[in-house]
C-alpha cells in the first residue's frame, strides 16, 4: 500500500466487540480522507468490514476458544480479549514500524500497551459514555482479569480489567462517540474529553431479510443487543403482550444464544429472528423497545427519530436510559419488573403523546448532529500537532 509522506502514521487497535467496531470505522474513514496513513490491528471476523475504510489491515485470529466448565457465556469475550492483547503485544515487539499516534478502543489499556509500542501520542475512542460501574461490573473484575495474568507476566506489564479501564476515563485524550448533552456525568468532563457525536457504520442492504411490514399496523421492534440478550422470559412476555394484536406488528431480535423454537408457536403478527439487520428495520419502526445500548440509541434517534422504551440490562445502559427519560425521548423500565400490563401501558403512553416524545428525540439528535459537525476540524487539530 502506498504511504502518504505528508500524512501522519496512525496505528489503530480496533475493539473486539461488535458495537465498538461500528464506532471506530467512520473515524478511520475520516482520518484517511484527511490524508493520514492508517494501520489497524483487527480480529479476522471484522476484516471484511474494515476493508471498506481503505486502511492497511493487520488481521489476527484468536483461534477456537472453549469456555471452562461453569463459566457464563459472556466469559468468551473476556478470554478473547486476553488472547487479543497477547497477539497484539507479540506482534508489536517484532515490528520495526514507526507510528506518530496510537488510536485505541477504550477497552484496551492503552498506557500499558504503549510500553511495548512506544508511540508518542495515544488517543482512546470511547464507544459509550463514562459513567459509574454497576455492581455486576465491579463484582466480575476478578474473572475478567484472569486471562490477563499470563499476558502481564509474559510482557512484564500491568494490563487492567477492560471495563474498569473504560470507566476510569484516565486516557490522556478521549474521543467520545456521543454529545456533551447526552453524557450523564458532566462533573467528570475536562479538557481531555472531545465529543464527536455518534459514528454510524454504513451497511449494505441485506436482501435475505424478507420481512414485509403491514402498512395498516404500527411496527414495534424489540431487541436486547448482542451481549446481555439471553432473557427468554422477557421475550415471552413481549409475545403475550402483543399476541394477535390488530394494531401492532412485532419484530423480535433474540440474538444467538436463544433458539426461536424456545419461544413456542408465534401468532401471525409476531416475527422472531436470531439476527436482524437493525438499520433496515429501524427505517420502518414506530417504537423501539431496546436495552439502551449506545449504538441502538444512536441508530434509532440520530438516524430515525424513533421514541424508545428502554429496558437496561447492564453497564452504560442504565445511564443511557436516564438520559432518554431526562430529555423526553422515551420511557425507562426496570428489567426486573416487566409484564404485559407494564409494556402495554408504556407503549400506549408514548403513542398517545407521540409529538412530545418525537420532540425529545429531536433534542438529542440535534446535539449529536452539532457534535459531528466539529469532527474533522478536531481531527485536524489533534492529528496535526
Amino acid at each position: 500500500m502506498m504511504m502518504n509522506k505528508t500524512g501522519k502514521n496512525i496505528l489503530v487497535l480496533v475493539g473486539i466487540f461488535d458495537g465498538h467496531v461500528a464506532g471506530i470505522i467512520e473515524i478511520i474513514k475520516d482520518l484517511k480522507s484527511l490524508g493520514h496513513n492508517v494501520t489497524c490491528y483487527v480480529l479476522d471476523k471484522y476484516e471484511k468490514r474494515l476493508k471498506l475504510t481503505g486502511a492497511r489491515l493487520i488481521t489476527y485470529s484468536v483461534g477456537e476458544i472453549k469456555l471452562p466448565p461453569n463459566f457464563p457465556e459472556f466469559a468468551i469475550n473476556t478470554l478473547t480479549f486476553g488472547k487479543s492483547c497477547d497477539i497484539i503485544l507479540e506482534r508489536g515487539l517484532k515490528s520495526e514500524e514507526k507510528y506518530d499516534y496510537l488510536l485505541y478502543d477504550s477497552f484496551f489499556d492503552g498506557e500499558e500497551i504503549n510500553k511495548i509500542f512506544k508511540i508518542p501520542t495515544i488517543i482512546a475512542v470511547y464507544s459509550f459514555p463514562v459513567g459509574e460501574m454497576t455492581e455486576y461490573a465491579k463484582g466480575s473484575i476478578q474473572n475478567r482479569t484472569r486471562p490477563l495474568i499470563p499476558v502481564n507476566k509474559k510482557y512484564n506489564l500491568n494490563l487492567r480489567d477492560f471495563i474498569f479501564i473504560h470507566y476510569s476515563g484516565d486516557a490522556k485524550y478521549k474521543l467520545m462517540l456521543t454529545s456533551k448533552l447526552f453524557h450523564i456525568q458532566s462533573n467528570r468532563i475536562d479538557d481531555s474529553f472531545f465529543f464527536i457525536g455518534p459514528s454510524i457504520e454504513e451497511r449494505p442492504t441485506d436482501n435475505s431479510f424478507t420481512f414485509k411490514k403491514d402498512e395498516n399496523k404500527k411496527l414495534i421492534y424489540i431487541c436486547l443487543g448482542t451481549v446481555f440478550n439471553d432473557n427468554l422470559e422477557f421475550f415471552k412476555n413481549c409475545i403475550e403482550t402483543f399476541r394477535n394484536s390488530k394494531e401492532f406488528q412485532i419484530i423480535l431480535s433474540i440474538g444467538k444464544m436463544l433458539n426461536v423454537k424456545d419461544l413456542g408457536e408465534l401468532p401471525e403478527n409476531i416475527f422472531a429472528f436470531n439476527y436482524v439487520p437493525q438499520l433496515q428495520v429501524l427505517k420502518q419502526t414506530d417504537i423501539f423497545i431496546t436495552h439502551g445500548g449506545i449504538n441502538s440509541i444512536n441508530e434509532a434517534i440520530f438516524l430515525n427519530n424513533i421514541p424508545l422504551i428502554v429496558i437496561p440490562q447492564e453497564m452504560d445502559q442504565f445511564d443511557n436510559a436516564k438520559q432518554i427519560e431526562k430529555y423526553g425521548a422515551g420511557i425507562a423500565l426496570d428489567s426486573k419488573n416487566i409484564n404485559p400490563e407494564i409494556l402495554k401501558e408504556s407503549l400506549f403512553k408514548i403513542m398517545g403523546n407521540i409529538d412530545k416524545y418525537k420532540s425529545g428525540t429531536e433534542t438529542i439528535s440535534k446535539s449529536f448532529k452539532e457534535a459531528r459537525e466539529e469532527r474533522k476540524k478536531l481531527f485536524k487539530k489533534l492529528f496535526d500537532e
